[in-house]
């Protein structure tokens, strides 16, 4: 299958520093899989050209199939990424209502900008080419495709969760939305959770003239099982750690959909009920850094650290503190040798449409238990992890003790069955599902009459 795929962001940047221009390969779940399939395929993938130096390679090949790029002035990347699509959409589909801005201005800049995404998608679509657009930033691109008289048969991916229809309705251009996202002939989501939101707000707001459900379908996203499961043995640095006490090991970006502060929390009430785990139990948190130009994030940054300088203060000693922090970006290297070794991983974000996270540390993991949050998409796949509410900080600090003194053949049960689903339902495997999805549906004639199929 020849795709067109079309993301915000590429599968490679140029920058130029310190004199010279560096080729960076991006990294992240979507953009491996996709990498993998035009590698095998062929094919021209779409995306913003943000590198510094990207502006040298409008069109390149890259790995058997063709980058081409579309570039943003300054006011573009502002009211179509900052203001719109981070601004606007990231906190209204992760339910934080209180920050959701509405400026009519960052719309129209978010459709002139998908506006220059559907052009590209015309002047590199072949008429045996597959369009496969992904993600909340390029909402609108299947209708304005549509409107330029693209007829080829067209998957959109919604890669973050669905709200109920009651929430996604405060939206003031709703309608638009969903118009533009039934104009795809295959709709993709994480978790059938998401799938239903969506269909019902397509009931609500805006009905096709199909039934949703032939078109919606639920895959999530894999990863590369066989990468983390078969790592080359590495020193354990939490040894030290681990001669006395447990160690319990995060990653996540700096965001406030994380819920990094209720963590913290939740390991100093661990501290205050448990008192016999003072002294054993080592929290290695780690933080990328995300956004780091806006002030709220730096602000988020500053009451995270402010929290946990707090907690050890109150609970630590000159030789033991309870969380280690650690704010940085981080070697594959190192990451693969925490997932290995941790005793606990506790992902426990507020809201996530997936948390490729927990898979990773599945795949990597010898010896350890996952806790994750009911609200990642990812707990759909993981039943055998301890499933906690975020928000709930009492029973959070309850699962953390209970994590600390499983019973060994409990843990590696637990894992085993949680390796198992990771396994097969992997990278490959959510591509390959994908394709047969849309193969399926190409010889039922289910597609848009509207456009001509």
């Amino acid at each position: 299958m020849k795709y067109v795929v079309v993301t915000s962001r590429c599968p490679v940047s140029h920058d130029r520093t310190g004199g010279r221009e560096i080729l960076r390969r991006n990294v992240g779940g979507v953009v491996t899989a996709l990498h993998q399939a035009m590698k095998t395929n062929g094919g021209v993938w779409i995306c913003w050209g943000d590198g510094n130096a990207d502006v040298n390679y409008p069109v390149e090949q890259y790995d058997g199939y063709t980058v081409a790029r579309i570039f943003l002035n300054r006011y573009e990347k502002h009211g179509f990424y900052d203001e719109y699509s981070n601004g606007t959409l990231w906190p209204l589909f992760h339910y934080f209502r209180e920050r959701v801005r509405y400026l009519d201005e960052s719309f129209e800049t978010y459709r002139a900008v998908n506006g220059k995404f559907a052009e590209a998608v015309k002047k590199h679509t072949d008429p045996d080419s597959v369009i496969w657009i992904h993600d909340y930033q390029l909402s609108l691109v299947p209708e304005l495709a549509r409107k330029l008289g693209i007829t080829n048969f067209m998957i959109f991916t919604w890669h973050i969760p669905w709200v109920s229809s009651e929430f996604f309705n405060i939206l003031p251009q709703a309608k638009e939305l969903v118009d533009s996202i039934t104009q795809a002939d295959m709709i993709t989501f994480h978790t059938e959770l998401y799938r239903k939101n969506f269909r019902e707000s397509c009931e609500r707001i805006s009905p096709p003239e199909f039934n949703v459900d032939d078109r919606t379908s639920a895959f999530s996203l894999g990863i590369d099982s066989d990468y983390y499961s078969k790592i080359e043995e590495t020193a354990n640095p939490l040894e030290n750690l681990q001669k006395n006490g447990k160690v319990i090991f995060s990653i996540d970006r700096l965001d406030y959909t994380k819920g990094l502060i209720n963590r913290a929390l939740s390991v100093e009430r661990v501290l205050k009920k448990y008192p016999e785990t003072r002294g054993r139990l080592h929290y290695v948190m780690m933080v990328t850094p995300s956004r780091t130009s806006v002030s709220e994030y730096l602000k988020m940054k500053r009451d995270l650290e402010t929290e946990i300088g707090r907690i050890n203060g109150s609970h630590g000693d000159i030789r033991w503190q309870p969380i280690i922090y650690m704010y940085g970006k981080v070697s594959d290297r190192v990451l693969l040798s925490y997932y290995r070794y941790a005793d606990i991983a506790l992902i426990t974000p507020v809201m996530d449409g997936l948390n490729l996270v927990s898979k990773e540390f599945v795949a990597a993991s010898r010896h350890g238990i996952l806790i994750l949050s009911e609200f990642a998409g990812a707990a759909f796949n993981l039943p055998q992890a301890l499933i906690v509410n975020p928000n709930d900080i009492n029973a959070m600090a309850d699962s953390i003790y209970s994590a600390m003194n499983m019973e060994p053949g409990e843990i590696d049960r637990r894992l085993e069955a949680m390796k198992t689903s990771v396994t097969r339902r992997n990278l490959k495997w959510w591509i390959e599902v994908i394709e047969k999805r849309a193969r399926a549906l190409m010889s039922n004639g289910k597609v848009i009459s509207a456009h001509g199929h």
